[in-house]
């Protein structure tokens, strides 16, 4: 499934080279499911079996999803990052700093920045999270052991004080 503009002939063109689109606007809490579900069945039809098997199984993973999702008050409320779980990635990160082999454990450093940032983007913190959002990014345009070091520092420093300021 790819993300196309809402242009018909983005969509054609889309829908000719993968199983579906998303639209770029963003897709209501309460319509997740009617907007992926006919994408996945298209994907993924139903095993041939009585047509009463395939409603059966129908209206109960219907009932489930509804349930599972009224169950809970918000589902941004599941996905969000803890501030707890940001500091466990960020000590993490800063072990892997601390080691001294920065450019041997480069790859690994710049998986968990990824999924430190991913965490980050789950906050609604505004300018706080776009500008960490935005150090992370400019690990890339770094050259040296040093530079990357003195980055990290700096973004480790504005996240324990972004932190230690939000629980005040």
């Amino acid at each position: 499934i790819r993300s196309a503009n809402d242009s018909s002939s983005d969509v054609a063109i889309y829908n000719s080279r993968a199983h579906g689109f998303l639209p770029k606007a963003p897709i209501k809490r309460g319509n997740v499911l009617e907007t992926l579900a006919p994408l996945w069945l298209a994907r993924y039809p139903q095993q041939a079996g009585s047509e009463a098997d395939s409603q059966s199984q129908r209206s109960r993973a219907d009932s489930m999803s509804t349930q599972s999702l009224e169950s809970f008050s918000s589902l941004n409320d599941f996905i969000v990052a803890t501030p707890i779980e940001i500091i466990q990635s960020v000590k993490e990160i800063d072990s892997l700093f601390s080691k001294g082999s920065i450019g041997e454990d480069w790859d690994i450093i710049w998986e968990k920045l990824h999924v430190l940032k991913g965490d980050l983007l789950t906050l609604h913190v505004g300018s706080k999270v776009i500008s960490a959002v935005g150090m992370i990014n400019s690990f890339r345009e770094l050259n040296s052991n040093e530079q990357l070091l003195e980055r990290w520092n700096l973004f480790r420093e504005n996240i324990s004080h972004w932190l230690h300021n939000s629980e005040e």
